[in-house]
């Protein structure tokens, strides 16, 4: 394993042997907007509420949301699996016809 001296804790670590604490925060409204339409944000949080404020906090991800029609019980956030890039706004517009 690869070692490097953290500046922070004063001490030299395993690289990767401290990860940051990362949630994925969705909204999805399923009676606003077409089916399936959701924005996806990964963000660096201690837990999910946090994660969630810092998403409204974010103008991109935001403007993805009609604000007249935002419900706070369809935004959710949780670990993400795989690999994801950190304040990336990730949109899907969904499908108008269903």
């Amino acid at each position: 394993m690869e070692k490097y001296f953290n500046q922070e804790a004063k001490k030299t670590e395993g690289l990767f042997e401290t990860l940051n604490p990362v949630y994925r925060v969705v909204y999805k409204n399923p009676i606003v907007g077409n089916r399936g339409e959701s924005v996806y944000i990964t963000l660096e949080a201690n837990n999910e509420e946090q994660a969630k404020e810092k998403a409204m906090q974010n103008k991109e991800f935001t403007g993805y949301i009609f604000m007249k029609y935002f419900d706070g019980k369809y935004l959710k956030a949780y670990n993400p699996t795989g690999l994801y890039v950190i304040d990336k706004v990730e949109y899907f517009e969904g499908d108008p016809r269903a």
